[in-house]
């Protein structure tokens, strides 16, 4: 009987292309590494790369503890996942398969973590391929980037919200829901003005939501990009 369970249960695990050995975002041999640097004066980095089947790619930071690390993968395929976790470590930070692809967690000790871009085992086993940008930022703990007041947790909190620590070129984008997978309703600058109208959680990503002075572009903004405004 011991022995019909187990094999059911590989059966199972098998049907949903999650066979033992190779969970998704499990490092593997075919998983490249590589190492993320700063320039001088900046927070952030956003690479392009390419995986393929089984391949992953380990990107590596330095990061001190009570730093935030921050990860926003923009891929094409809707299989492919970034997860944070601390090198040598199998347990994930954040998981991007159960989170969405914008991983945002306060590192509880100083050293290497690994930002992993993987493709489910499923879309790996048919050979996709999946095109993506990955931008890591690491602020606090005199990184240089100006950082979010938390002290409030998700509720009280300022009138207003500066939105601050967005990559130069880029811009910040209100969602319709707490969520990296819902859609933009409006796009911001660094140094945009927004009410606050109460913080929540969603996975391990703290949303916020938020509206401009006279009403408009209403909807939901990751708080990692918010600091504290004078109003």
């Amino acid at each position: 009987m011991r022995s019909f369970v187990l094999f059911a249960c590989a059966m199972l695990l098998w049907s949903a292309g999650l066979a033992p050995g190779s969970w998704p975002g499990q490092a593997g041999a075919q998983d490249r590494v590589e190492r993320i640097s700063f320039a001088p004066g900046r927070s952030s980095r956003t690479v392009h790369d390419t995986i393929s089947g089984y391949e992953g790619i380990d990107y590596l930071v330095n990061v001190k503890a009570g730093q935030r690390l921050a990860a926003t993968l923009r891929t094409d395929n809707p299989s492919s996942y970034l997860n944070i976790k601390a090198r040598g470590s199998s347990a994930a930070l954040f998981n991007g398969s159960v989170a969405g692809n914008l991983g945002d967690v306060i590192v509880p000790s100083s050293g290497d973590y690994v930002v992993e871009v993987y493709l489910m085992r499923n879309a790996a086993r048919r050979g996709e391929s999946a095109n993506f940008s990955l931008t890591i930022e690491v602020t606090g703990g005199g990184s240089g980037g100006r950082q979010p007041d938390f002290a409030d947790g998700l509720a009280g909190g300022p009138d207003f919200w500066e939105v601050a620590n967005v990559p130069p070129g880029d811009r910040l984008n209100i969602r319709s829901q707490p969520s990296s997978q819902a859609v933009t309703v409006a796009r911001v600058r660094n140094g945009t003005v927004l009410r606050n109208l109460g913080c929540r959680m969603n996975g391990q990503t703290r949303w916020c939501r938020v509206e401009r002075r006279n009403g408009s572009a209403g909807g939901w903004a990751a708080g990692r990009f918010l600091v504290e405004s004078g109003g």
